[in-house]
């Protein structure tokens, strides 16, 4: 397979392009056998495509269609050609990746000469990425770079990623995602600590009102004219009082995640009417008046004149 030629500088890749897709699966001693030929199936008709997309120039398409064919068939020399393609593209941290992987999977089938070239490409590589340490607090925690997931907390490895800007992100359920950019310099370490913190199951309480009143919450006193806090999710008595005011008094239902705020003014408390008060106190004054007249009154007496018989006259 013609996969493409060496268009970049010498330095970044120096392989005989056209030899290693025939020579690379070879056992030593066996007549070497070229991907086209060896692959079948579904891993035959996506190198295909894959060929035909790398004459068109397609690089990007050329790779989903590389990694199609090898995750059909394993062979180790599709890592290779993928790794090219990523060169073409100008992401040199999978394309190390690709390279080691090749060395490793394809370790005693592939020849001295290149061997060599790959070692040379992966030295030059070095000074083009960055080594990226990557720890959560929370383990068992999904972390993407730049939106493609990269693997589980803790990682098994430092992070190899192109210089440049990156987003490195830590998600997990029942967790606040965690989110950090880093800006990396070629051939630097640099280390990211992502701390996890665990969702409240909670919600939050605003309430306001006159600057004396006080307000209580579930029959306990929580503030005087602003309360602001987070209170499990459920019903809850809400209750505000001031001298001279008249009170109020509500059952709430706050729901986990709510933000609710209130805003309660007081009203001036409702005397009775003054003068009925005043008009039956003085009835009843007045009949305590007459009532002591009658008490104590004395009775009426007539008494003959002192000196002559006559008739008394009693009441």
């Amino acid at each position: 397979m013609r996969l493409m030629k060496p268009i970049c500088r010498p330095m970044l890749l120096v392989i005989p392009f056209a030899s290693i897709a025939a020579t690379a699966g070879a056992q030593k001693g066996a007549p070497p056998t070229s991907l086209s030929q060896s692959l079948q199936g579904n891993a035959k008709e996506a190198y295909d495509s894959g060929e035909l997309l790398v004459n068109n120039g397609d690089f990007a398409g050329a790779l989903t269609k590389l990694r199609q064919a090898y995750e059909a068939s394993k062979d180790p020399r599709l890592l290779y050609e993928m790794a090219l393609c990523e060169k073409e593209l100008r992401r040199y941290a999978p394309m190390q990746s690709l390279l080691e992987r090749y060395l490793r999977d394809a370790e005693g089938t592939i020849p001295e000469n290149i061997h060599a070239a790959v070692e040379q490409a992966l030295a030059a590589i070095k000074s083009l990425v960055a080594t990226v340490t990557v720890t959560a607090i929370e383990a068992e925690a999904t972390v993407l770079v730049d939106g493609e997931v990269v693997g589980m907390t803790p990682l098994p490895a430092p992070l190899i990623l192109d210089l440049g800007k990156h987003t490195i992100v830590a998600k997990k359920e029942g967790f606040e995602t965690s989110e950090q950019t880093v800006d990396v310099m070629g051939g630097s370490v640099a280390s990211v600590t992502l701390a996890l913190i665990a969702q409240s199951h909670v919600g939050q309480l605003v309430i306001t009102s006159d600057a004396d009143a006080t307000l209580k919450l579930d029959d306990r006193v929580v503030g005087v004219g602003h309360f602001e806090g987070q209170l499990e999710p459920g019903a809850h008595a809400v209750e505000l009082s001031e001298r001279g005011k008249e009170p109020y008094r509500a059952m709430i239902e706050l729901h986990e995640g709510e933000t609710r705020t209130m805003q309660v003014t007081l009203e001036d408390r409702r005397h009775p009417p003054f003068w009925p008060w005043l008009i039956g106190g003085a009835a009843v004054v007045a009949g305590a008046v007459v009532g002591s007249y009658f008490l104590f009154k004395t009775h009426d007496q007539t008494i003959a004149p002192a000196g002559k018989l006559g008739t008394v006259y009693l009441p």
